[in-house]
């Protein structure tokens, strides 16, 4: 393979990502407008209420992201010519525990709670619709240090930070966009391998495809990989490059 695959590995990754960013704005300024509904002066009356209707919103979005995701990965089979069917398995498969669509279906439940809290923030604080809506438009990928919510925390208005356990953000837009990013990559280091297999690869070797200084890949690049070893990517932001061996003295 080349390092063109990995750029391209890497430009999916973006893609996938851009095109969720738009499905989760869209979600956010619904629940923002929503708000409105349930706020009487400063007081956002039956957050509850809120939440539910949040839910419902983002709830709707699971399908489309999900779709995002098979598209973006199963775009690594087309352009290496093989079957789509390795990849597909894997995208409905439990990946660390879980499976996209579940991850996605968790991630969304907090995203509502994340933007629901952003509009408690700003309604306590007395901003008006389109100062609310500005403040979500701005904070809403990394909400627990949007000014909405550490201005309140000044204003002693108590904004709870979820904590989900270890690895996992407590931005909800964060954790959505990773699972995305994660699996569209995994899809495509999948489909070279099989890409590999299919022309008579025996082995690879990686090289780095970045000068950021990571020690994970550097030591992948140490060794003659064999098929089921570590593959790239190692890591979300992974550019290693893989060079197929195709007999014991030559690689290519």
């Amino acid at each position: 393979m080349s390092a063109e695959y990995a750029t391209l590995r890497s430009k999916a990754q973006l893609a996938c990502e851009s095109r969720i960013t738009k499905l989760l704005f869209s979600a956010a300024k619904q629940i923002t407008q929503a708000a409105g509904k349930y706020r009487r002066g400063n007081v956002l009356s039956n957050e509850q209420a809120l939440l539910r209707e949040a839910q419902t919103i983002t709830s709707r979005l699971a399908d489309g992201i999900e779709r995002q995701i098979q598209d973006y990965a199963v775009a690594a089979t087309t352009h290496l010519n093989v079957s789509s069917e390795g990849v597909e398995s894997f995208l409905t498969s439990e990946y660390y525990g879980k499976t996209s669509a579940q991850r996605t279906a968790i991630y969304l439940h907090n995203f509502a709670e994340d933007i629901v809290r952003m509009s408690k923030a700003g309604i306590m604080m007395g901003y008006t619709d389109t100062q609310l809506l500005s403040s979500v438009r701005t904070g809403y990928k990394n909400p627990y240090l949007a000014s909405v919510i550490t201005k309140a925390r000044t204003k002693d208005i108590s904004i709870a930070t979820p904590s989900y356990g270890k690895g996992i953000f407590h931005s909800a837009f964060q954790n959505i966009t990773r699972n995305a990013r994660q699996m569209v990559a995994v899809a495509w280091g999948i489909a070279e391998q099989q890409y590999g297999k299919e022309h008579g690869a025996i082995a690879f070797r990686v090289f780095r495809g970045s000068s950021y200084l990571c020690p994970i890949c550097d030591d992948e690049t140490t060794y003659i990989h064999h098929f089921g070893d570590p593959y790239p990517p190692f890591h979300l932001n992974c550019r290693c490059v893989v060079k197929f061996i195709y007999n014991e003295e030559k690689d290519e």
